[in-house]
């Protein structure tokens, strides 16, 4: 398969997996939407594997690699600041602590979870030793 016709179906999944997600919510069925979104992910994951000519090299990996840091380090701070502000704020707005109880504790998840992640490819690869 051509990435053009790639790009086409891709487009095509995504355009019916709206339509069913916002069909679904519309009738209050939260299982077709599931069920949608994870099937569209298992075509998509199966047109990729068929695209012919696609070659990753060292460049696009760091390109990855950088942008996903970067992402990962915005929603981690967006996430504690979000928190920090919404407890803050918890006599004006009530209703809100909850919710910035939740974010915080999202920020500390997130980078918990990056931690072990670095510690794990860090020894996979050759990095420190712990004694």
């Amino acid at each position: 398969m051509k990435k053009k016709q790639f790009r086409m179906i891709t487009l095509l999944i995504t355009m019916i997996m709206g339509a069913v997600v916002g069909f679904s919510v519309s009738i209050g069925n939260p299982a077709l939407a599931a069920g949608v979104v994870l099937a569209g992910m298992a075509a998509m994951y199966n047109l990729k594997s068929r695209l012919e000519g696609v070659v990753e090299d060292e460049r696009i990996q760091q390109v990855s690699q950088k942008a996903s840091r970067v992402t990962l380090q915005i929603m981690a701070l967006g996430l504690a600041l979000g928190g920090a502000v919404l407890i803050t704020m918890r006599n004006t707005y009530p209703g809100h602590t909850d919710l910035g109880f939740f974010m915080a504790y999202a920020s500390c998840g997130v980078l918990v979870l990056y931690t072990l992640f670095y510690r794990f490819y860090n020894r996979e690869y050759g990095g420190w030793d712990e004694e």
